[in-house]
């Protein structure tokens, strides 16, 4: 099975120059533990519930711009990439999200949760 098929397909995207207080607001109105960062248009990170906990809770502030706060670079494959492979891929590199693009464009997003789903089928 491939990830397009299972992935989550409305991603939401933030500028880095937004206070976390807001990106947070975001994220519990949208029920997600996630979102895709953006510079001057272009995706270069994403802000997760973790640097939440483990970045801005320990030593920052919620007055802070996010973009401070994100990880990475992203870790992006595509809407082809094999399920199987993808958890291998998560398992290895102890994240629960991967960013799904095709063509330089952000197509979905490819989460822990997505994967439960697929194996509890």
């Amino acid at each position: 099975m491939r990830i397009g098929e299972v992935m989550t397909k409305n991603v939401v995207m933030v500028d880095h120059s937004m206070k976390v207080r807001e990106v947070c607001r975001i994220m519990g109105e949208n029920k997600i533990g996630s979102v895709i960062v953006t510079r001057e248009g272009k995706p270069f990170g994403i802000f997760t519930e973790r640097d939440l906990l483990s970045k801005v809770l320990l030593s920052g502030s919620l007055e802070d711009e996010v973009g401070k706060y994100s990880s990475y670079p992203l870790i992006v494959v595509s809407p082809n990439y094999d399920v199987k492979e993808a958890a291998r891929i998560m398992a290895d590199m102890k994240i629960r999200r991967l960013v799904v693009a095709e063509n330089g464009e952000i197509k979905g997003i490819f989460t822990s949760s997505d994967l439960v789903k697929v194996f509890g089928r």
